[in-house]
């Protein structure tokens, strides 16, 4: 999937969505981690990817998560709350993602 800037974001928005390039190797390192950790929230998410794969921002982090829901890898699997107990969605692999036919 090609990263996108919305037509109201700055030019430095545009020029960093163009020069991020394919992306899909930062979509399967999330995959691979809900893999492994089950259900998470979009805090876990990012804590888990910035400690094994150090190269992507929080904000890179959960775009990609909602591609990935857009595209039915990832779904909403209920309510859950930040460290601050804030409300948040927590979020799994679709069962087609898990068993693939």
């Amino acid at each position: 999937m090609t990263p996108a800037a919305r037509h109201t974001d700055p030019w430095t928005s545009h020029d960093a969505a163009r020069s991020l390039g394919d992306l899909t190797g930062i979509q399967e390192n999330i995959l691979s981690l809900f893999e492994a950790f089950g259900p998470m929230t979009d805090q876990r998410l990012v804590r888990e990817y910035a400690f094994r794969f150090p190269v992507a921002g929080p904000s890179t982090i959960r775009t990609r998560r909602n591609e990935l829901e857009k595209l039915g890898l990832v779904e909403v699997a209920g309510m859950d709350t930040t460290e601050g107990g804030r409300p948040c969605r927590r979020f799994r692999l679709t069962q087609s993602t898990l068993f693939p036919a």
